[in-house]
Formats: C-alpha cells, sequence, structure tokens
C-alpha cells in the first residue's frame, strides 16, 4: 500500500511539472508581429506593447529628449517589402529597427539599420537611415495599451501612427512605385494573357489615362459579361471624365445586376450616391 502511495505521489508531481512547462504565464508587455499588404508588397512590424496601468506615460515614464525603443523588451522592427519614402525620406526595401525620441511639442521618429539592439541605450546614430520631425497630436481615445498601427491606406500610401496615453504621433509612408507599376501592366496589356480589369483598375484610381481604362473594362466585360463590379468601376471611371449620364447609367446596370443577391443593397446605395453627387 506504501508503495502505491509513492508511485501515486511520484505521477501526480510529474504531472504537475509537466503542465507548468507547457503552461505560458501572462506576458507583462506582449509581443505583437502584424503584417499588412501594401502596394505591391508588404510591411512587417514586430514589438511589444506595455499598459498604463494607472502611470503617467510621456514625460515620466517615457522620458522626454530621451531616445526610446518605442515600447517593450526588445527593439520595435519594421520590415519594408520595397523602397518607400518615410516621412518625407527614401528608405531602401529591407529591415530597420524604429526609435523615437518624445518630446512635448515634438518627436522625432528613427529608422536605424542596427537590428541588435536590446535598448534605447544601444542605438548607434551612424546607423540612422531615416529621422523624421513629426509634431505629436492629441487623441481623443485614451490608449491604455502601446500601439502602433498602419491606416488609411490607399494602393500607394499609408499612416504609421503611434498611439499611447492621450497622445497620436502619424508618420506618411508612400511607395513611389507608379511608373513600375504603369510600365509593368502597359507590357502585360501586350502579352497573350492581358490584364485588362486589373489594368482598368489600376488606370482608375491613378487616374491615369482613364480612356483607355474605358476600354479594359469593356475587354474585361466582353470576356464576363456578368461582372457586376465591372459595370461599377466604369461608373467611377465615366465620373471622372466628367460623363455624368454614362457614369449613372453604368451604375445602373450594376445595381440591376445584382437584384436579390447578397450584393444588392451595396450596389444600390453606389448608384443612389452618384446620382446625388450628378444633381
Amino acid at each position: 500500500m506504501k508503495k502505491v502511495i509513492i508511485c501515486l505521489a511520484t505521477a501526480c508531481m510529474l504531472s504537475t511539472t509537466a503542465f507548468a512547462q507547457d503552461l505560458k504565464l501572462p506576458a507583462t508587455s506582449p509581443k505583437i508581429s502584424l503584417t499588412q499588404q501594401f502596394a505591391t508588397s508588404k510591411i512587417e512590424l514586430e514589438y511589444s506593447r506595455p499598459s498604463m496601468k494607472g502611470r503617467k506615460v510621456f514625460g515620466s515614464m517615457i522620458p522626454y529628449g530621451k531616445s526610446w525603443r518605442t515600447g517593450a523588451n526588445a527593439l520595435t522592427k519594421i520590415t519594408f517589402g520595397e523602397d518607400v519614402v518615410f516621412g518625407g525620406q527614401k528608405v531602401a526595401a529591407g529591415a530597420y529597427s524604429l526609435y523615437t525620441i518624445p518630446g512635448k511639442d515634438s518627436w522625432t521618429v528613427v529608422l536605424n539599420s542596427g537590428l541588435q539592439s536590446l535598448g534605447e541605450k544601444f542605438f548607434d546614430p551612424s546607423k540612422d537611415v531615416a529621422k523624421v520631425t513629426v509634431k505629436p497630436e492629441v487623441s481623443k481615445e485614451n490608449y491604455e495599451t502601446f500601439t502602433i498601427d498602419l491606416n488609411d491606406i490607399t494602393p500607394s500610401s499609408l499612416i504609421l501612427s503611434i498611439r499611447w496615453e492621450k497622445v497620436k504621433v502619424p508618420v506618411t509612408i508612400v511607395a513611389d512605385n507608379q511608373e513600375k507599376i504603369i510600365a509593368y501592366l502597359e507590357k502585360e496589356l501586350k502579352g497573350d494573357k492581358p490584364p485588362y480589369q486589373a489594368a482598368a483598375s489600376y488606370f482608375n484610381e491613378a487616374n491615369y489615362k482613364l480612356e483607355d481604362a474605358l476600354t479594359y473594362a469593356d475587354k474585361t466585360l466582353a470576356a464576363n459579361p456578368n461582372a457586376f463590379w465591372i459595370h461599377s468601376l466604369k461608373a467611377q471611371i465615366y465620373s471622372k471624365l466628367g460623363k455624368k449620364k454614362e457614369a449613372i447609367e453604368s451604375a445602373q446596370k450594376a445595381a440591376t445586376m445584382t437584384k436579390g443577391t447578397d450584393f444588392e443593397f451595396e450596389y444600390a446605395h453606389k448608384l443612389n450616391q452618384l446620382s446625388k453627387a450628378s444633381k
């Protein structure tokens, strides 16, 4: 009986040890990794997220005038899949550490090619590749947990915003690749499988050769007469060309084709909005 009790106790201890080894306790400043599709590639972010926990952040816990790794624990890392313009400064594709120098009236946001640092004391200024001065904004929302987000996305730009407490620090990132994309599309349009839909959509977004965009939209419809979204695209192009009548006719076709489908409300709304704008 004694041997059985000892065996049971040993098994219990082993089970508890295994459970403890598998259990990951909550992190004080949890790490986040995110990937945002952007332009012709993507932007990746890795950083840790401390929370306020009743503390005064900027000007106290994070002092003004000193470099900050812009997060907690290890450095904050940002990776660009293509060349970009970061806050007005050209930056080559690649991975960088992102650190900041907070200030009451202005912040300095820095990209640095050093990726081995464990904190703000170890950034080597000689490896800075971009340094941007940004005026901080007062946010209506109080951010309890430190956040870096990528929003206001267009085919060629987005806003990186650093947020904590009621402070927001925005930096515009632009992918200056319109010439490259247009050159690629025009080359492919001469090939065996012309990307008519992609060309029509991008030319419309870029406000480039809108008459050609209409031609490519029509070629898309010739191959797929049920492509109701192309009629909606044509409505946008006609509207930009100042052809209100044709714009409404195309929007009406899209709305009619989507009746009784999950897209009915969306395209009826687009028609309604276009009709109001054309008056």
